[in-house]
């Protein structure tokens, strides 16, 4: 029986991949640093480790004939060691979750990384699959605090078009790459069916709510702030913050992809918006 390995398994595109994978009956195996707090489901083999740990990289991808590969830090770092991993193990095919940012015309951080990411991959022989989302529903649980305490949300990625997707989606498109032919070498960008501003998103979770929540647009010059706080970073700070505040946006419209991939349409923020309207209370 086949064995899928999910990297960041805790997080909400693995955790979600993990549970759709189970329920059509696969044999799913996790990568987690602290497997006493995974909080999997006990069908699922969870081992210690990491992308950024060889050794454990290597009692991973034992016998693993596929991947969701889910990376954080240094992205294009961590791809090169699971790459390596997987070519050793024999691995027929790594699904690595990128980004949407590499489509995106300006230069920019986040491209950057997930291109190093996607180069490590490609180059290591192992056939691929690029998932390219864009932002996603839940990046609105940003706004949480601010909801509760002032109905109000301040936005930092300005307020132009987009079409935002849900974390389920993507992990449905995960798993269609990692089960089903036809995908290894391609690269899909994937969005979801609606194109909203944040403005347009605050109306409707104000809805949900059945609250009038006030809306601002954060200037870029604080935003930059915030994100070389957080990275120590600056020059990577504006040119991500300048790419996230551009029109041109890759994820302006919807894609077809959830949909050829899936076969159904892709969740709207509304249902995202009902279904985690808890969070906001």
């Amino acid at each position: 029986m086949s064995v899928f390995l999910v990297t960041g398994a805790t997080g909400k595109v693995g955790r979600e991949t993990v549970d759709q994978l189970l329920e059509l009956g696969h044999r799913v195996r996790a990568l987690s640093r602290a497997p006493e707090e995974a909080a999997l489901p006990q069908e699922v083999e969870v081992v210690a480790g990491s992308p950024a740990d060889p050794a454990s990289l290597r009692a991973a991808f034992a016998g693993v004939s596929a991947a969701l590969v889910v990376l954080s830090g240094d992205v294009g770092g961590e791809a090169a060691q699971v790459a390596d991993a997987a070519r050793a193990a024999g691995t027929e095919r790594l699904v690595l979750l990128s980004s949407g940012g590499i489509e995106h015309p300006l230069p920019h951080g986040i491209a950057h990384e997930h291109r190093a990411a996607e180069t490590a991959i490609e180059e290591s022989g192992v056939p691929w699959t690029f998932l390219r989302p864009g932002p996603f529903h839940a990046n609105t649980s940003w706004w949480i605090s601010t909801v509760r305490d002032a109905g109000a949300v301040r936005c930092w990625i300005g307020n132009n078009p987009g079409a935002p997707i849900d974390e389920y989606d993507i992990a449905s498109a995960a798993v269609v790459a990692l089960t089903e032919d036809g995908h290894l070498g391609k690269s899909y960008l994937l969005t979801g069916p609606q194109t909203l501003t944040s403005q347009e998103q605050v109306r409707i979770l104000g809805e949900v709510l059945g609250r009038d929540l006030k809306f601002s647009v954060a200037p870029p010059d604080e935003v930059v702030e915030v994100f070389t706080g957080i990275t120590g970073d600056r020059a990577a700070a504006e040119s991500n913050v300048a790419a996230l505040h551009s029109p041109e946006v890759p994820w302006a419209r919807p894609t077809r992809w959830v949909r050829d991939l899936t076969g159904r349409e892709p969740r709207t923020y509304r249902q995202w918006a009902v279904e985690n309207a808890a969070l906001f209370r």
